[in-house]
């Protein structure tokens, strides 16, 4: 009798865990499908990069179209705000519109720190979803971009109701290289589907 209640137990337990990493699932897939629905979206990220002998701290307003990649501005610091980027569907090109800024690359060459966004946004999208699970009310997803040495790990925090993405790690080889607040997440409207 033991036995059975305590294999009863443990199989509830199981259950119950996996209900909720399936709940996660489809609340992320939920999102997913709302951001490629509507066409895109726009977010404002303060960001801490990390070089291994400096950090470096800035802040964007970035918007992201699954299709042709993302544009951002630099809100701070102020010695650079206002400069507008481009970065291709992907990554692999960012355009500054008549300035260059030197704030090298991060994960032996693996992204640009002002590359983020696209990299954040496109995760969201459409990359491989390696993990879901609740921490402190959060949904916390883990995302795989890349393939074997150009790997990145893109964790990101949403709240649940609406659900929005509110900070974010990019992470190369185990060892956090970027990490991002995340605020103002809206989706396109139909009116700015057409302006990205």
């Amino acid at each position: 009798m033991l036995k059975r209640t305590v294999f009863s137990l443990l199989t509830l337990l199981l259950l119950s865990g996996c209900t909720a990493v399936q709940t996660a699932d489809q609340e992320l897939l939920r999102f997913r499908s709302e951001l490629l629905g509507a066409g895109g979206c726009a977010f404002d990220l303060d960001v801490t990069a990390d070089f291994g002998d400096s950090i470096s701290q800035f802040s964007l307003s970035c918007t992201f179209d699954p299709n042709h990649g993302a544009r951002i501005r630099v809100t701070s610091p102020e010695s650079i705000a206002g400069i507008c980027a481009g970065i291709d569907a992907d990554a692999s090109f960012v355009s500054f519109d008549g300035m260059q800024l030197a704030l090298g690359s991060l994960a032996q060459g693996k992204l640009a720190p002002l590359a983020a966004p696209y990299v954040l946004a496109s995760s969201w999208a459409g990359e491989y979803i390696a993990f879901t699970g609740r921490e402190n009310e959060l949904l916390r997803a883990t995302f795989r971009m890349g393939y074997d040495e150009e790997e990145l790990t893109v964790d990101t925090w949403f709240t649940a109701s609406p659900m929005a993405p509110v900070s974010a790690e990019i992470s190369s080889g185990g060892q956090t290289v970027l990490r991002a607040e995340i605020s103002n997440y809206t989706t396109f409207t139909s009116d700015e589907k057409g302006n990205s």
